[in-house]
C-alpha cells in the first residue's frame, strides 16, 4: 500500500497548491465580508458582527462549504471516475491489490485536502488578524482565543474531510460524478446551520458533530472497500 500511497500522493502536487489557495480566499472573504457588515450597520440585528467569535465562526462555516463543495469536485475527478466503466476494468488489473489500492487513493486525497486546507485556513487567519492589529475592521474590546481559533480550524478542516469522503462513496457506489458533488451540497446544507451555531457556542456539538463525521465516513469507506474487493466485473 506504501507504493500505491507515494504514486497517488504525486497525482496532487498541483492540487493541494489549488485546495490551499481556495480555503484562504474563502476564509478571508467571508471574514471581511461579516466584519464589514458589523463595522457599517449598527442596528441591534448586527450586534453578532461586532464580535470576534461570531465573525470568525461564520466565516468558517462558509470556508467549510466551499472547502467540502471543492473538495468534491477534486474526488470526483480523480477517484469517482476511475470506478466508472473501462477505467474500472483497467484499474482492477493493477497488480498489489484492488482494496489496497482504493484505500491509497483515499488516503493519499484524505492527506492532502486536510493539510492543504489547514495551511490555508491558517494563513488566512494569520492575515485577518494581523490587519486588525494594524487597522481594526471589528469593532470589539473582547478578543479572541487561540486555542479556540486552532481548535475550529481543526474541526471544520475534519468536517470538510469527511463530508467529502462520504460524498465521493456515494458517487462510486452510484457510479456518478454528480452523485458525488450533489451529495456533498446537500450534506454541507443540511451541517451549515447546525455547525456556525456551535462553533460560536457550543464547541463539544462541533465535535460530536465531528466525530459522527469521522465514523459514518470510515463505515462507509470499508464497505466500498470490500465491495470493491468483491467485485467481479469480466
Amino acid at each position: 500500500m506504501s507504493h500505491f500511497l507515494r504514486l497517488e500522493l504525486t497525482r496532487y502536487q498541483r492540487t493541494a497548491i489549488y485546495v490551499a489557495a481556495t480555503a484562504t480566499i474563502a476564509l478571508l472573504a467571508a471574514l471581511y465580508f461579516f466584519a464589514t457588515i458589523g463595522r457599517f450597520d449598527d442596528s441591534p440585528g448586527s450586534a453578532m458582527f461586532r464580535q470576534y467569535n461570531a465573525v470568525f465562526s461564520l466565516a468558517l462555516t462558509v470556508a467549510l462549504c466551499v472547502i467540502a463543495i471543492y473538495g468534491s469536485i477534486i474526488y470526483a475527478r480523480f477517484i469517482v471516475t476511475d470506478y466508472i466503466g473501462n477505467r474500472r476494468i483497467q484499474l482492477y488489473s493493477y497488480p498489489g491489490g484492488r482494496h489496497q489500492l482504493f484505500l491509497a487513493k483515499n488516503t493519499a486525497f484524505t492527506l492532502t485536502i486536510a493539510s492543504a486546507s489547514a495551511i490555508g485556513l491558517l494563513l488566512a487567519v494569520a492575515i485577518f488578524f494581523l490587519s486588525e492589529t494594524i487597522t481594526p475592521i471589528v469593532n470589539s474590546a473582547e478578543g479572541i482565543s487561540w486555542v479556540h481559533v486552532l481548535a475550529s480550524s481543526a474541526s471544520v478542516v475534519i468536517l470538510a474531510v469527511s463530508v467529502t469522503l462520504i460524498a465521493g462513496t456515494i458517487g462510486i457506489w452510484r457510479q456518478s460524478v454528480i452523485a458525488t458533488i450533489v451529495s456533498a451540497i446537500v450534506a454541507i446544507t443540511v451541517l451549515g446551520n447546525g455547525v456556525a451555531l456551535s462553533l460560536n457556542g457550543a464547541a463539544w456539538l462541533t465535535w460530536i458533530i465531528n466525530a459522527a463525521g469521522v465514523v459514518a465516513a470510515l463505515i462507509l469507506l470499508m464497505g466500498q472497500a470490500r465491495k470493491i474487493r468483491a467485485d467481479e466485473v469480466l
